[in-house]
């Protein structure tokens, strides 16, 4: 069990990995310096039709991270803290060299409910991929597979979380198939790159 101690400490490093990525996140929704590329839906992307009901599992997204940075082992807490971050970094530079966005062209913002008008009008159909939904959730689901705190059968919920939200971010026009396969490729390869770093022995690991 973790002290009070360590579990403000997970909370602050929280609040300041949910600044890294929302802060330049949100810059770059309003930087161009290439002309967007809007990606292209795939058979399976147009297979899924709009559910403004997965918003809630789209949302979700946030506390699977949560969730699994609080129940990690401190080893495993380190990596995820390190791959979130170069996660980010990578993606965020994609963004900025590479704009792209998905179109929401089947969306009717008129009549959409009021909280997927919130949604819209706080996340632009920018910075698509590689999806960090995408990316950081498949980085949550690794360290909960590696963790011994987590139960063979919670690791299987997990990575229908993962699932669910994958399917949420196409339902909602958020993101396309191949912006959620780049941001699982992103997430693998950077996790892999982590675990061989130099970076983990600072921490005594």
């Amino acid at each position: 069990m973790l002290t009070t101690k360590q579990i403000m400490c997970r909370v602050y490093s929280g609040i300041l990995v949910v600044i890294w990525i929302l802060a330049p996140y949100s810059i770059l929704q309003h930087v161009e310096i290439f002309p967007v590329l809007w990606m292209p839906q795939l058979a399976i992307d147009r297979a899924i039709p709009v559910c403004f009901q997965s918003i809630w599992f789209y949302y979700s997204f946030y506390l699977l991270l949560g969730l699994v940075g609080l129940l990690v082992e401190k080893k495993i807490f380190i990596q995820y803290l390190y791959t979130i971050g170069w996660v980010t970094a990578v993606s965020h530079a994609v963004f900025l060299f590479f704009p792209n966005g998905v179109m929401r062209t089947d969306i009717d913002l008129q009549t959409a409910p009021a909280i997927y008008q919130m949604l819209a009008s706080l996340d632009q159909p920018r910075n698509a991929m590689p999806s960090l939904h995408a990316s950081l959730s498949v980085v949550a689901a690794i360290a909960a597979q590696f963790s011994g705190n987590f139960p063979k059968w919670s690791k299987l919920l997990i990575w229908l979380w993962v699932i669910g939200i994958f399917w949420s971010t196409i339902a909602l026009r958020q993101h396309v198939s191949l912006d959620l396969i780049s941001g699982s490729v992103v997430a693998v390869i950077v996790w892999w790159r982590v675990s061989k770093s130099t970076e983990l022995r600072h921490h005594g690991l």
